[in-house]
C-alpha cells in the first residue's frame, strides 16, 4: 500500500492536469475578488449602506465551491481515464498489487488533489481580499468551521466522481463526471429554491397606468410551498448532496454544518465500499 501512494503522489506531483487545476483555483479566486474590488469600486455609496459583510471577502471565499467540483471532475475523470487507457492498472494487479488497495490508493490521492485545489482557493481569496477588500469580518473559528465543512464536502465528492471513474473503463469517465456534477448542480439549485418558496404570497396592490385603477391581490396559499413529508425529503437531500452542501456554505448557512460533515463521512465510506466491490468484480480489458 505504501509503495501504491507514493507512486500515487509522485504521479500527482507530475500530472499536467493537477498542475492546471491548481492554476484554475488560483485564478478563479484573484478574478472574483478583482470583480468585487471593481463593483466596489463603480458602486461605493451602494455598498457603504450595504454594510462592511457585503464591501468585503466575505461573500466570496467559500463560492469557488461551486466552481471547483467541474475541475474536480475533469481531473479524476482523466487522471483515473488516463491509467485504464495506457494498462498501468492492469500493470499493477500484474506485479501484485491488490484491487482493495489500488482503489482506496486512488481515493487518497484524488481526494487530496480536490482539497488543495479547495484550500488554494480559500488562501488566494482571503489574500487578495485583505490586500483590495480590507479582509473579512468573519471570526477565525467561524471561518475553520465553514472550511472544514467545505473540504468534507469536496471530498465526499471526490470519492462519488471516483466511483464513475473507477467503474468506467476508458477516458469517457471525464464526460460522465461532468454531467453527473451538472445534474447535481442543477438538483442542489432546485431544492433549495423549492425550500425557499414561501408558504404565503403576501397582498399586494399597484396601479395600473393605462386604466388608473388600483388592482390588489389577496394573501393566498403558495401551492409550490412543500410541506409534511415532502418538505423533510427535500431537506434531508439538502444536508446530504455534497453540491448542496457547498450552496449552504457559500450562503454562510451554519445551521446543519455538523451534520453535513456526517453524511460527507458517510458518502465517503459508501462510495469508497461500493466501489471496491465494483472494482474487484471488474473485468479488465
Amino acid at each position: 500500500m505504501y509503495k501504491l501512494l507514493s507512486a500515487e503522489f509522485i504521479r500527482l506531483r507530475k500530472s499536467f492536469v493537477f498542475r492546471l487545476g491548481l492554476c484554475f483555483s488560483a485564478g478563479l479566486g484573484s478574478f472574483i475578488v478583482l470583480m468585487r474590488w471593481m463593483d466596489v469600486k463603480q458602486n461605493a455609496k451602494i455598498y457603504a449602506e450595504l454594510g462592511p459583510e457585503y464591501k468585503n471577502a466575505d461573500g466570496l471565499i467559500f463560492v469557488g465551491g461551486i466552481y471547483l467540483i467541474f475541475a474536480a471532475a475533469v481531473f479524476i475523470g482523466i487522471f483515473v481515464g488516463t491509467e485504464y487507457g495506457d494498462g498501468t492498472i492492469r500493470n499493477k494487479l500484474a506485479v501484485g498489487h491488490k484491487r482493495r488497495s489500488i482503489y482506496l490508493s486512488k481515493l487518497a490521492v484524488c481526494g487530496t488533489a480536490c482539497l488543495l485545489m479547495h484550500l488554494l482557493y480559500i488562501i488566494v481569496c482571503l489574500i487578495m481580499g485583505k490586500l483590495l477588500l480590507g479582509g473579512t469580518t468573519m471570526q477565525a473559528d467561524e471561518m475553520l468551521l465553514f472550511t472544514a465543512a467545505g473540504m468534507t464536502a469536496m471530498l465526499a465528492m471526490a470519492a462519488i466522481l471516483l466511483l464513475i471513474s473507477m467503474s468506467v473503463q476508458n477516458k469517457a469517465g471525464s464526460v460522465i463526471c461532468l454531467l453527473l456534477t451538472m445534474i447535481m448542480l442543477f438538483a442542489a439549485l432546485t431544492i433549495w429554491q423549492r425550500l425557499s418558496a414561501p408558504k404565503y404570497h403576501e397582498e399586494y396592490a399597484y396601479l395600473n397606468e393605462e386604466t388608473g385603477e388600483v388592482i390588489k391581490g389577496e394573501k393566498e396559499e403558495n401551492p409550490k410551498y412543500l410541506s409534511g413529508t415532502k418538505r423533510k425529503i427535500y431537506e434531508f437531500l439538502n444536508d446530504f448532496l455534497p453540491v448542496s452542501q457547498l450552496y449552504q456554505i457559500v450562503l454562510n448557512d451554519a445551521g446543519h454544518l455538523g451534520r453535513i460533515m456526517v453524511y460527507d463521512c458517510l458518502i465517503v465510506l459508501l462510495t469508497a465500499g461500493a466501489g471496491i466491490v465494483i472494482f474487484e468484480k471488474k473485468d479488465l480489458k
